[in-house]
């Protein structure tokens, strides 16, 4: 495993009134935003340290900008990070929370380098969408699935097996730390990979939190392995990504059986 402890990130604040600061920041930068925070009347995005001489560059003196090291990570964190109920179904609550996680209504995370704590939009949405598209016994592919929440929440709706790609070896000790907090044992497996590698896609329901650009390439790699029917939930796309993706899902002969939008961004459910 890497040296985690020399891991670091960027904050960058900026008041949530500034839409067009806001706009522009999700247009140029949604596909290096690790997570989005609100506080009081902030709102906090986090990237990967080496974007933080692209963003210094753009000058704007609307933006707040500070590095954060994995060591005190957890402890800063922990102002932000209150219990998320996602759509009156499930709710995201913090380890340091009292409530058991026994029931269907909790997922329990711990914040880690993988920023999946539900607060992030493209993240709600999949968990918003779970209920509908996942049913008793299914086996479900999670692709790029970071803190494991997604998978999590699969669990939480029936599934029987859940298969987890993830290209950052980073998440890996965030991942098994939030599978033992929520009573998980067995029944999953993590792989570190492309998910472009993937050749088997033979499950129930597919869940993609990814970006754009990945989901181009990805599309039409289901669409030569794939075998059996079965349910795509895309997530990770701005509400601009929306034409070129349904072409494209068009173009396949998927068969788009749902759209739901939150924020700048937008779910796309295909069989």
């Amino acid at each position: 495993m890497n040296n985690i402890s020399t891991k670091k990130w960027i904050s960058l604040s900026i008041n949530s009134n500034k839409q067009d600061d806001i706009d522009f920041l999700y247009l140029n930068f949604h596909n290096d935003i690790l997570g989005t925070f609100e506080n009081n009347d902030d709102l906090i995005f986090y990237f990967d340290y080496k974007t933080k001489d692209r963003i210094i560059s753009l000058e704007n003196n609307n933006f707040i900008i500070d590095d954060i090291k994995y060591d005190n990570w957890h402890k800063g964190y922990e102002q932000y990070f209150k219990p998320i109920k996602i759509d009156n179904q499930i709710t995201v609550i913090p380890n340091w929370h009292s409530t058991k996680v026994e029931s269907i209504d909790y997922i329990k995370i711990k914040p880690g380098m993988a920023f999946g704590t539900g607060t992030h939009e493209t993240t709600q949405l999949i968990l918003s969408q779970l209920k509908n598209y996942i049913t008793e016994g299914d086996h479900i592919l999670d692709l790029g699935s970071g803190s494991g929440i997604l998978a999590i929440g699969a669990f939480k709706y029936g599934a029987s097996f859940v298969t987890c790609y993830e290209y950052d070896i980073d998440c890996e000790e965030n991942f098994f730390e939030n599978m033992k907090l929520n009573n998980i044992s067995d029944n999953y497996k993590l792989s570190f990979d492309n998910v472009l590698s993937i050749q088997n896609f033979n499950y129930d329901c597919i869940l993609a939190n990814i970006n754009k650009n990945i989901i181009i390439d990805l599309l039409p790699n289901i669409k030569k392995h794939r075998l059996n029917k079965c349910r795509i939930i895309l997530s990770g796309l701005l509400i601009s990504d929306k034409k070129e993706v349904i072409r494209l899902i068009n173009k396949l002969k998927f068969k788009l059986i749902g759209s739901i939008v939150k924020g700048e961004w937008i779910c796309l459910i295909i069989e």
